[in-house]
């Protein structure tokens, strides 16, 4: 029978305009992630159009951008502070959106933002080159957060093995860092770039206010997991320390009690797109884009800080019959920059690519096997988006009529 692993819709809908369908899951706060919990999705809504693209329409026929921005002036009026002080938080890893979060605020609108960084896994070289470009080219100051490695290591193998998942130690860090970082430092406002509901990621209602989801970074619920495992357990598995795992912890509303955090999108405020933070970050930090194109995909510039990034990408793919490419397609159909057919005869190329380039780091970083991979990544592939030809291969169903001869 052709079911659903992760309690997504079992007939796929896809989008008329972009790539994406139904099987795209929300992001959640990853401490309630574990083995068997279903997932909810982003929709495909009555018009044919998945709620991504349903945003992306909404905002080109009815922003002001000029108000939106009169908006943001008033929150930076509210928040800027004349005393020396920080006024607000940026998290990111240097990578593009992070630089031109923090460089607007900082040059443009006169805010004096501290940038903070819990680090990838493990860092590609362009990515370490890109934060230290941010720090000292683009001129901030910047905490970067190194976890223990062997925690780190051993929740990413856990993840893996668990919910097929392995950059998930990085995900806890980079959702709840930031409101952490501006609680020890007294700073009441923490600034991100895109919205989750641009990619689909989050319900669309969310996108009508700039506010960052505070389901995703607190939770009050003492049922944690990290790796698919419960507090209690990885204690007594690894001889771990609460002190060990707390950095992966999310913040409670308990502690968050006397500080009034304001988390939001600039994303929100100003007319935003990947590409053309690509190009203000190169402009005004160096940025770099890597020296080849990522795998799975046809860009050279979007998540090139961490060598797991590929891998985690193609996780999603296996799991959601939804890869690299189609994000990134799918993302440049809703801003103009290429018409739907270009982004399926991209996805005829690129999409579910194994990622290769950096595939026997994250293997060794993870302590697993090549037949481990390849036996949990078929354990992972949900029956009603995968079957076997008559010759053992893997092959997707449910595609859009245009990949089902790929």
């Amino acid at each position: 029978m052709n079911f659903s692993l992760y309690g997504l819709p079992e007939t796929v809908v896809h989008c008329k305009k972009c790539l994406m369908h139904n099987q795209k899951p929300f992001s959640v706060n990853e401490v309630k992630n574990k083995t068997g919990t279903d997932k909810k999705g982003m929709k495909i809504n009555h018009n044919g159009l998945c709620a991504a693209c349903d945003y992306s329409m909404s905002k080109d026929m009815s922003v002001d951008w000029d108000s939106r921005e009169k908006k943001l002036m008033e929150i930076c009026d509210k928040f800027r502070r004349k005393d020396g002080n920080y006024d607000c938080i940026v998290s990111g890893s240097g990578g593009k959106d992070s630089v031109k979060v923090s460089h607007l605020l900082k040059y443009k609108y006169n805010m004096h933002p501290l940038t903070v960084t819990f680090s990838p896994l493990m860092y590609t070289d362009v990515g370490w080159r890109n934060i230290q470009s941010w720090i000292s080219k683009g001129g901030f100051d910047n905490y970067l957060f190194s976890p223990n490695g062997k925690v780190s290591r051993i929740l990413a193998r856990e993840a893996f093995f668990n919910l097929y998942h392995p950059m998930q130690p990085f995900k806890f860090g980079i959702k709840s860092f930031a409101a952490k970082m501006a609680k020890k430092f007294k700073i009441n406002l923490v600034m991100y770039g895109e919205s989750y509901v641009e990619y689909g990621s989050d319900k669309k209602d969310n996108g009508d206010a700039p506010s960052y989801n505070k389901e995703f970074y607190i939770n009050d619920n003492p049922d944690i997991y990290l790796g698919g495992r419960s507090i209690d357990d990885l204690i007594e598995r690894y001889n771990f320390s609460l002190n060990d795992l707390s950095c992966f912890l999310p913040i409670t509303s308990d502690e968050l009690k006397n500080h009034e955090l304001t988390v939001e999108h600039l994303g929100w405020y100003l007319k935003w797109d990947p590409q053309s933070a690509y190009y203000y970050a190169a402009e005004n930090s160096d940025f770099e884009a890597d020296d080849q194109r990522t795998d799975g995909t046809y860009g050279k510039y979007s998540g090139i800080d961490d060598k797991m990034e590929s891998l985690h990408y193609y996780t999603h793919y296996i799991k959601f019959m939804i890869g690299r490419c189609r994000f990134d397609a799918s993302q440049e159909i809703r801003n103009h920059h290429i018409e739907r057919e270009e982004g399926i005869s991209l996805l005829k190329r690129y999409e579910g690519e194994l990622p290769i380039r950096y595939l026997k780091d994250c293997l060794e970083y993870l302590d697993i096997t090549d037949s481990e991979f390849i036996s949990r990544t078929d354990q992972a592939r949900s029956p009603h988006l995968w079957e076997k030809n008559k010759d053992g291969l893997w092959i997707p169903i449910q595609e859009i009529e245009e990949m089902k001869n790929k």
